[in-house]
């Protein structure tokens, strides 16, 4: 297919192009709009199973260890799963993959919806569903993260994975976002009340709007990621040995991800990055009570809505900024900045004592861990080949996701003794020294930082616009 011809564009367009460019390629955007609803309906989900856990009486005297298993359950299978999820990124056709995964995803969350609706409240039933929601979600980011490099040129790739961890990442706002709009308007009191089993119209029109409207949300959610992945019409996989055996063509991620040292540094400081300031979701409930609750005593799940719309605000902004950077120098010094950024915003949010500062904190804290791991996919996304980058994304999912899987499940136990706020800023002040670490270690991290050094040595497939 033709690249698209250059239109003649002003100020504001050029602008706007240089941030937004891989958006010409019509399978890009359908992509983009399939991550950002996906990636809507996973942090919503996130936030109202939170949310539940804590609107159950029972659970008070272990609200932060539920919360903190649930989070575990939805993030551990980016862990245990990944290797076999890479290996299916490489050995089937991806956007068909895609449109599974969304599919089944559909189903999951419908049926979250129903058991809220029925008036269930055992926490096992939710951890069972958290297992089946990570591991779809750990295979669609897999996936999407695979068949990116194939939509677009070469030259506009940095940008569509940019793009892509945007959607991801934005969508923190989002899903959120309309979670606090639809408790605001049924009635944020009551919108966790078990739904009683009734044939009336006037309480099924109670219990669909105030049990499990938001559960239903997410189910919608997916139902449009769906939508759009079934739009998406290039077809790709990567390249299997077929004379060689699962555990081998999967060892090949693995011998890749370890032996190139510009993608295994990448992936350690993701990883520490990701436990020790990306880990918050299981603190969310407790922290929301402590900083945007008028007496400190009553909790809302409004505030936890609130709270993640403003982490998803800033990571949105700083996902777009950081893919209309195309010069290497800029990006590496870009991603020294939003190291610290990342690392000094917990603290300040942690230590804060005023709902203003803590929504400022919270807006720059996503601001930087979302512009810090845009970067990091960004520049293996761009080295890595084709014909492996689906068990690569697999290794770097692993390592992310598992790390935070863990780090919640610990934070969530932990919460439960000490103030979630004190917890965050101890890690957010261990990862400043992290940071501080590379500047004053070996000369790998300067040269990224300082001199522009990642960049990509591996070409993308041709894809054309329209």
């Amino acid at each position: 297919m033709a690249t698209a011809p250059e239109r003649q564009r002003g100020y504001l367009g050029r602008k706007a192009y240089r941030f937004l460019a891989a958006l010409v390629f019509r399978d890009f955007r359908f992509l983009a709009l399939a991550s950002l609803s996906s990636g809507s309906g996973a942090w919503a989900l996130i936030v109202a199973r939170g949310a539940w856990v804590f609107s159950i009486p029972a659970l008070q005297e272990t609200w932060g260890l539920w919360v903190g298993l649930i989070t575990f359950a939805a993030m551990s299978p980016r862990f245990f799963a990944t290797p076999f999820i890479g290996y299916l990124a490489d050995r089937v056709t991806r956007k068909t993959l895609l449109q599974w995964v969304y599919a089944l995803q559909l189903a999951q969350a419908s049926v979250m919806a129903v058991l809220v609706m029925i008036g269930i409240d055992n926490p096992w039933y939710v951890v069972a569903l958290a297992v089946i929601n990570g591991t779809l979600r750990a295979t669609q980011q897999t996936a999407a993260q695979s068949v990116t490099p194939n939509l677009v040129d070469r030259e506009r790739l940095p940008n569509a994975v940019a793009l892509n961890e945007a959607m991801q990442q934005g969508s923190r706002a989002v899903g959120p976002a309309i979670l606090l709009a639809v408790s605001i308007f049924v009635g944020g009191g009551a919108i966790f009340q078990a739904g009683g089993a009734s044939f009336s119209i006037q309480n099924l029109v109670l219990t669909i709007g105030t049990s499990a409207v938001v559960f239903w949300a997410c189910a919608v959610f997916y139902l449009v990621a769906l939508f759009a992945a079934l739009n998406i019409r290039t077809v790709s996989s990567g390249v299997i040995d077929r004379n060689r055996s699962f555990w081998s063509n999967t060892a090949a991620g693995f011998v890749y991800s370890y032996t190139t040292p510009l993608v295994f540094g990448i992936i350690l400081m993701a990883l520490a990055h990701c436990v020790l300031v990306m880990s918050f979701e299981s603190m969310l409930p407790p922290l929301a009570l402590e900083k945007l609750s008028a007496d400190g005593v009553t909790f809302n799940q409004n505030d936890v809505y609130a709270l993640m719309s403003a982490l998803g605000i800033g990571a949105l902004l700083s996902s777009v900024f950081v893919g209309g950077i195309v010069s290497h120098l800029t990006r590496g010094r870009v991603f020294l900045l939003l190291g610290f950024t990342s690392s000094l915003t917990p603290i300040g949010l942690g230590l804060s004592s005023q709902t203003g500062i803590s929504v400022i904190a919270a807006v720059l804290m996503g601001l930087g861990t979302s512009g810090f791991m845009t970067i990091t996919h960004t520049v293996i996304h761009s080295v890595v080949p084709d014909e492996i980058r689906g068990r690569v994304a697999s290794v770097y999912s692993m390592h992310v996701g598992g790390s935070m899987a863990f780090a919640n499940l610990l934070y969530g136990a932990l919460a439960d003794h000490w103030r979630a706020g004190l917890i965050m800023a101890v890690a957010g002040a261990a990862f400043t020294l992290v940071v501080v670490g590379t500047l004053v270690g070996s000369g790998f991290w300067r040269g990224i930082f300082f001199r522009g050094e990642a960049r990509p040595v591996a070409a993308a497939s041709p894809a054309g616009a329209d």
